[in-house]
């Protein structure tokens, strides 16, 4: 017994080493033996069944779900293609064949295939999601214990140290002498997905990260709503086949190609698809019959028909090709376009799109957005047409037409008190409403990578300002139109390639050209970073200042990098200098500004450690922003926010100098985002 407690720490210090040599062996595996395998391709096969275990008429407001929301409740569709690596972090699959029993031969979301490649000696085991336990950094956030097996395996456990939607639990197989991951299996829950995954890899030298074998079972639950599936998928398939097939569907040939055969449910639900597909022929051949027959009937389509095809259009992007264009509309019922924040209230807006190629490298897109702000009660539109015509360079013509928010004239102001000195002119303001303009607009633009470094934009722009009331303005005697010519030049500088993004930006009005009433001069510095950080953290950095040379005329304060934003654009930050709390007529009533927007994001940060919510979060975010413009005191904002798969909300609080000037919250949903 003396012998066993002398000896014991010397015993627990040997296997704690060991445990520690296993798991130095793993986190280095792809640096010391598949650090690079980029320009590889393999073919894939994959299959999925979809089970409706239950549903009601909320099904349909799940975007990429619509077409199971009525029908049989099982499906199969199987993918051929080809895996493209570009790198140790990149993968993407192109279906060449397709097979499957959903109507409109739609496939079910990228978000469900995402966990059929995965990526486990990356940072996250999927694009931007869910931290693994297989790379050094994000150990932090793991338990591991390691169980001695048999033979050259190792038994290797993980679970999280907090309960958290990314982080997964589950265990691994581990060739002890490599640190090569063999087998692995692990459990978790994102975006209102529960998984449970499981993983065969190969022992082929730089091969070895990417799967050989997976098996993902998934269960999405949604207001009463249950939708259970299975995913298979195995790589490095014998058959290579053409480049030139993309999106086939072809069963016949799929019979050929298929690596795993097929079990007996997922047989009888093709067997029952093919005698559904019968029927539907034989009844369509006795109505074409009838109606040759009968030439007064007019074929119809019956009421559920067309309610079907418009509730599919209200929430579901729409997509066509014809006469060689691609056409696409957002949903129009989309939650991801309704915004809140406490300056700018309730907006929503949709988007179109239309795509017509020439050739490879000439192509024309036109993509509108229209919007409304219900605070303003204002319609906005914004309708870039481009013109690609060299894609290496970025090379681009571009016409805009637009409006853009009310702005705010000061210099109207300043006129009103040498016109009218007798009155109050604060009040006059107050009473007519005179301080707020309409904005319409038209950019020409070219733009080119002159350099590696050095992105040139330039061309010109014309506005034409009224404002909202016109009567009054003519009552004060003052103009009721304001248009402005301007020539624009920006250059973007990127002197190193994960450095700082400089942007020089100028614009210059003159008088007496397509009826221009407005001169001045603008020039704009601004210069942003975003420095990505291990376990997806992220520092956003952007600074900037800019100023009017020219005092002499009246002229409207309308700047490029320091604006305001009336329609959401999404909670990811443009960083274009858009204060939360600030009064929109700050923006336009300063002849310089100086301003600083920071921000640091992490998916682990303080509410995550909290019990019952911290599980949920996603991530989490910390503000700081810094302002100073003309006859203002120092401002400053301060600001937290968190992600979750319904919402993204963030409370802010503003001060001028160091006094509490106020507060607000920014609300936007993020139920099926990434859908």
């Amino acid at each position: 017994m003396v012998g066993m407690f002398l000896f014991m720490p010397a015993i627990c210090f040997s296997k704690a080493k060991s445990d520690s040599t296993i798991l130095e062996k793993v986190w280095s595996y792809r640096r010391n033996f598949a650090h690079y395998i980029g320009g590889k391709s393999m073919n894939t096969y994959m299959r999925y069944t979809l089970n409706t275990e239950r549903r009601n008429f909320t099904m349909f407001l799940v975007p990429t779900l619509y077409a199971f929301a009525k029908g049989d409740r099982l499906y199969i569709s199987e993918i051929y293609g080809r895996t493209d690596i570009e790198d140790s972090h990149t993968f993407t699959t192109k279906p060449q064949i397709i097979s499957n029993t959903i109507p409109h031969d739609r496939q079910v979301s990228e978000v469900f295939m995402d966990y059929l490649t995965p990526n486990i000696y990356d940072m996250t085991i999927y694009e931007e999601k869910l931290l693994s336990p297989f790379y050094r950094s994000n150990r932090i956030y793991y338990r591991y214990k390691i169980e001695n097996d048999s033979g050259n395996l190792v038994h290797v456990s993980f679970r999280p140290k907090l309960s958290n939607t990314q982080l997964v639990k589950g265990y691994a197989l581990v060739d002890r002498l490599t640190g090569r991951v063999v087998y692995t299996t692990y459990d978790g829950e994102f975006d209102m997905l529960k998984f449970h995954v499981d993983v065969t890899y190969s022992d082929d030298g730089s091969s070895s990260i990417i799967p050989l074998r997976c098996k993902s079972d998934m269960n999405f639950k949604f207001i009463g709503n249950k939708v259970t599936s299975h995913f298979l998928a195995t790589y490095d398939a014998p058959t290579t086949l053409p480049d030139s097939l993309n999106e086939v569907n072809d069963r016949q040939r799929m019979d050929t190609l298929r690596t795993v055969q097929l079990r007996a449910d997922e047989k009888e639900i093709y067997k029952k698809y093919d005698l559904e597909k019968e029927r539907e022929r034989e009844e369509a051949q006795r109505k074409k019959e009838k109606e040759e027959a009968d030439t007064l009937h007019k074929k119809r389509r019956s009421l559920g028909d067309v309610l079907w095809d418009i509730g599919d259009k209200l929430v579901t992007s729409s997509h066509a090709d014809a006469l060689g264009a691609d056409f696409s509309l957002s949903p129009i019922i989309n939650p991801q376009y309704v915004s809140y924040s406490h300056s700018n209230g309730f907006s929503y807006k949709i988007q179109l799109g239309l795509r017509y190629k020439w050739n490879k490298k000439r192509y024309l897109t036109i993509k509108p957005e229209i919007g409304y702000n219900f605070k303003i009660k204002q319609f906005y539109h914004y309708t870039p047409i481009r013109m690609n015509y060299n894609p290496k360079r970025n090379g681009y013509a571009e016409i805009v037409f637009a409006n853009g928010n009310r702005i705010y004239n000061n210099s109207i102001l300043e006129a009103l008190k040498d016109i009218y000195p007798e009155i109050e002119v604060d009040r006059e303001f107050e009473k007519y409403h005179l301080d707020y303009f309409t904005d319409n607009y038209i950019r020409v633009i070219n733009n080119v990578v002159a350099f590696d470094w050095l992105e040139i934009k330039s061309g010109i722009v014309y506005h034409i300002r009224k404002p909202e009331n016109v009567s009054g303005m003519d009552e004060l005697d003052l103009p009721t139109h304001y248009r402005s010519f301007a020539p624009t030049l920006t250059f973007h500088v990127t002197p190193w390639r994960k450095g700082p993004y400089f942007t020089l930006n100028y614009e210059q009005s003159f008088k007496n050209i397509l009826g221009s009433n407005l001169e001045y001069g603008r020039f704009e510095f601004d210069v942003s970073h975003k420095l990505k950080l291990d376990r997806l953290r992220l520092i956003n950095l952007k600074g900037g200042f800019g100023f009017y040379t020219n005092t002499e005329t009246s002229y409207f304060l309308d700047y490029t990098n320091f604006r305001d934003h009336n329609l959401p654009g999404g909670w990811e930050d443009d960083w274009t200098g858009n204060f939360q709390l600030l009064n929109s007529t700050w923006y336009n009533n300063s002849r310089y500004y100086y301003r600083v927007n920071t921000s640091y994001e992490s998916p682990l940060l303080v509410c995550s450690f909290l019990p019952f919510i911290g599980k949920f979060i996603e991530n989490e975010r910390i503000y700081f922003s810094f302002l100073s413009i003309k006859h203002t005191r120092p401002y400053f904002e301060v600001g937290y926010g968190v992600t979750t798969q319904f919402l993204s909300v963030g409370a802010f609080a503003s001060f001028l100098n160091t006094k509490y000037n106020r507060f607000g919250i920014k609300l936007t949903f993020e139920l099926f985002r990434k859908w």
